[in-house]
């Protein structure tokens, strides 16, 4: 009989199942060979495969009024501590939609929610179009199609070159300024008219606002301020404000492309508080954003290809480079 451990080192190459280093065998069941000897794939029993999206699942957005103190990541370990030295944790924007608690039904015919999943046949990964810092409130959308958030969040996207989806954000910051000309007051908040340099870590100039207007003033001390930007960078606009010696003190995201808060409403007419959000329907997805729904698992095999086709030829290009650096041997 032949032995079969022989026969997979004489396969030449690890198989799933075995480390070929004899003092790292895994354990593997005995039924990994069938009764004619022939070698069976079998998985590790620890090994848990991938999630993927569902064939039917398409693209999915909701509109979500973000809280104060709700942070937009997948992990809600706080990188800050406590005077006492506890860790931080922190409810993040997914659990809290995902608990279901503000979900607004699109009728009242709807039943009650019973799981995320089956209220919006999401079964990807969720994403959220633009993050929020934690101190900022707001819109903020989410959704299972990773080519939206490009879409939205880069203005330089081919998908949205002919519209740029703009941002609309009420900010209240220190001072007291104007817009009008002869006032000494306007000098430093006409700067971000132009542009302003936030620092090249964070891509030095920004591209000059759409729209910027004063709302009121508070106080003496304080200017509310309405801006439209259509850039999507970390934190943007609070370095623009600091980028004129001018912190930001609130700040709330009131509009993204054709969406605003006024959509998210209850059947009654009371506009979501905090925390509330529902479905987009396609004409509202098309309108708002100018993205046409689509299947997710068909995209996303689509995008892997292409990204795994331009990794292959990066890989050959880097290869071949190596080969004709590689310096010739001389005689001895």
């Amino acid at each position: 009989m032949i032995n079969k451990t022989a026969i997979v080192c004489l396969l030449g190459f690890a198989v799933e199942g075995f480390v070929l280093n004899p003092a790292r065998v895994l354990p593997v069941s005995k039924s990994i060979f069938n009764k004619s000897s022939l070698w069976v794939p079998q998985q590790h029993p620890h090994r848990i495969k991938a999630s993927t999206s569902d064939e039917n699942e398409k693209t999915v957005v909701i509109l979500y009024h973000k809280p104060k103190g709700v942070i937009t990541s997948h992990s809600n370990q706080d990188s800050f501590k406590a005077s006492t030295s506890d860790e931080h944790v922190r409810q993040t924007v997914y659990q809290d939609v995902m608990s279901v608690k503000g979900y607004i039904p699109t009728s009242n015919l709807d039943k009650a929610p019973t799981s995320f999943q089956k209220v919006t046949g999401i079964h990807s990964k969720l994403h959220a179009v633009g993050r929020l810092d934690a101190e900022t409130t707001g819109l903020l959308l989410l959704t299972n199609d990773g080519g939206l958030v490009h879409h939205v969040t880069n203005p330089t996207a081919s998908s949205s070159t002919d519209q740029k989806i703009i941002k609309v954000y009420d900010a209240l910051i220190m001072g007291h300024h104007t817009l009008e000309i002869n006032d000494d007051s306007s000098e430093k908040l006409r700067q971000i008219l132009g542009g302003v340099d936030i620092g090249k870590k964070y891509g030095g100039m920004t591209l000059p606002p759409h729209a910027l207007q004063i709302l009121e003033h508070p106080s003496s001390k304080s200017t509310l301020v309405r801006i439209a930007i259509s850039e999507g960078r970390n934190r943007q606009v609070r370095r623009m404000f600091h980028a004129i010696n001018s912190g930001v003190m609130q700040l709330h995201r009131r509009k993204v492309g054709n969406l605003d808060l006024d959509m998210l409403k209850h059947h009654n007419g009371d506009v979501g508080e905090e925390g509330s959000w529902r479905l987009l329907t396609k004409k509202e997805i098309l309108h708002g954003l100018g993205w046409k729904v689509r299947p997710i698992a068909q995209a996303g095999r689509k995008e892997q290809l292409s990204h795994n086709q331009g990794k292959f030829f990066s890989d050959r290009k880097t290869s071949a480079s190596k080969r004709r650096r590689r310096p010739l041997k001389t005689r001895r």
